[in-house]
């Protein structure tokens, strides 16, 4: 059987169409499967977004549908109904659902948004609980189901309510998941004699990529039920947890810098940050998160020696005798940004991104991070490797995992 997908962008937005055939694109790859074929149509071209649902639809295919189904339109329930030659039903369920959705999220219902929840005869309903705006599937005479254009959304929508039924189609008797675990602080030679520990007690399939000092490790679970995938996945987890404890950060998709920021949020910490090389790369990273405002104090560029003695108040006997990049201008970074903002933490970064000058007392790459608490105080020295965007990004990384590490290694914020 053939897999076709047919992607309606809703406004022209080939954007989201993209990210669409690529969400859908790799739930499929975790089965080794893969779609023939497809297809983005923009909304507005009705007669070909009829021909192709009519291509797609014919011999033995499973054809899935993302988009023309929103508030303004039901150009698919309307097409396929064409196609199938069946009529359109209002479905009462997803009529109540969109109402519920509605009022949860303070829009406002109107009699005419029920448009949408108008299905081909014979459907079943794919509910959405995130814009109310269901989906629909039929079994006969393909094997055929929509989505409105909402990319992950979508997914989940396929992945709970579709793909089981389709992998029973396709005789395959197990789900799968492609588990994925956050690793940083890690060098080279030391996570390839880690993850080669892991691949002699794990049996499922392991595969890792590295970028800017972060592993990311991607292990495909399986089980033959959900609870038995979910299982799984938790005998997994304990397994990579056990092995690399003291560097995963998080799991699928967790960024470093958000789980840093809900990390201070949730304890209650006030941070601040003195940046020199990485220009502010840092206080953006910890203001992603909406909020900050809990966590985040003061975020300050002092880039300049003359910034960070008159604005910081570095001592200047420190960068005359030592360097602005430095152990102790670093560790003077921290504390003075951490005592001016009154926060809980200081952290501060500075270092030679490059290119080199006649100046320069280290080579390129060469950056001091520091930190500073009432009862942490540390500096240490690293040589980071690529261009200059490269070590800009390597640092800012290394010093969100040392407010990560510092966090994680205490109870509570009297212990920071």
């Amino acid at each position: 059987m053939d897999i076709k997908i047919l992607v309606i962008a809703d406004n022209h937005n080939f954007a989201r169409a993209g990210e669409a055939v690529k969400e859908l694109s790799d739930v499929l790859s975790n089965y080794n499967l893969g779609f023939k074929e497809a297809v983005i149509m923009p909304e507005s071209q009705k007669e070909g977004i009829y021909k192709i649902m009519s291509y797609m639809a014919s011999g033995d295919s499973f054809v899935i549908v993302c988009g023309g189904i929103n508030d303004d339109s039901r150009i698919t329930q309307e097409t396929a109904a064409a196609v199938f030659k069946k009529e359109l039903i209002r479905s009462k369920d997803a009529a109540d659902l969109m109402m519920l959705v509605y009022e949860s999220n303070k829009k406002q219902f109107n009699p005419s948004n029920e448009k949408t929840c108008y299905f081909p005869e014979n459907s079943f309903i794919i509910p959405n609980q995130n814009s109310g705006i269901s989906g629909f599937y039929m079994t006969e005479p393909v094997f055929f189901a929509a989505m409105p254009l909402e990319p992950k959304n979508a997914v989940n929508m396929f992945k709970n309510h579709i793909l089981g039924k389709m992998l029973g189609k396709l005789g395959i008797n197990y789900f799968i998941r492609l588990r994925k675990y956050k690793l940083f602080g890690l060098k080279e030679k030391e996570f390839d004699n880690l993850f080669e520990k892991l691949k002699k007690i794990e049996e499922y399939d392991l595969s890792y990529e590295f970028s800017y000092g972060e592993f990311i490790i991607s292990a495909a679970v399986n089980g033959i039920s959900t609870q038995k995938l979910n299982e799984n996945i938790k005998t997994t987890d304990n397994k990579v947890h056990g092995i690399f404890k003291d560097y995963l950060y998080g799991y699928d998709d967790d960024e470093l810098h958000i789980v840093c920021s809900y990390l201070l949020k949730e304890n209650g910490a006030k941070i601040a940050v003195a940046e020199s090389l990485t220009g502010g790369y840092i206080s953006d990273k910890l203001t992603d998160m909406p909020g900050a405002s809990a966590y985040f104090v003061y975020g300050g560029v002092v880039y300049s020696n003359k910034a960070k003695t008159d604005i910081l108040g570095v001592d200047n006997d420190v960068i005359e005798k030592d360097g602005a990049v430095s152990e102790k201008c670093a560790m003077e970074m921290a504390s003075k940004v951490r005592e001016k903002a009154s926060a809980d933490i200081g952290i501060a970064v500075t270092g030679f991104a490059g290119p080199k000058t006649e100046y320069d007392n280290f080579p390129v790459g060469t950056v001091f991070i520091a930190l500073s608490s009432p009862k942490v105080k540390e500096v240490r020295k690293y040589l980071f490797s690529g261009t200059r965007a490269d070590i800009k990004a390597y640092t800012a990384k290394m010093a969100l995992f040392w407010i990560y590490r510092l966090i994680v290694g205490t109870q509570n914020r009297n212990e920071i």
